[in-house]
């Protein structure tokens, strides 16, 4: 099996944007410890609205994501922040400009 994509949106409590743009930057920050993520990043939207998108080297990579103790302590942080669980959506890349895939 190939590469793995990992789209999402989150959404966090009114008026916390700042403190969550905060914690995904030390969430970025934690994941270059992580083997396997070759892209890991957090963009803002409109209010509260975060999108996040990731490559992962596999799926094993994936699985493995988050059990590193920098990004434990980094999501201790975020899930208070959140307004309600994150939409998330996994797939397979096809086809790109800027990525190895």
């Amino acid at each position: 099996m190939g590469k793995v994509s990992v789209f999402g949106t989150i959404e966090c409590q009114q008026g916390r944007g700042d403190e969550m743009a905060e914690v995904l930057t030390a969430m970025v920050e934690a994941a270059e410890d992580e083997p396997g993520v070759e892209i890991y990043s957090y963009h803002r939207g409109e209010g509260d609205q975060f999108w996040f998108f990731a490559l992962m080297t596999d799926a094993e990579s994936m699985q493995n994501h988050g059990r590193g103790e920098a990004m434990q302590a980094a999501m201790e942080r975020f899930g208070p922040l959140m307004a309600g669980p994150p939409q998330m959506s996994t797939a397979s890349p096809v086809a790109a400009l800027g990525l190895d895939i």
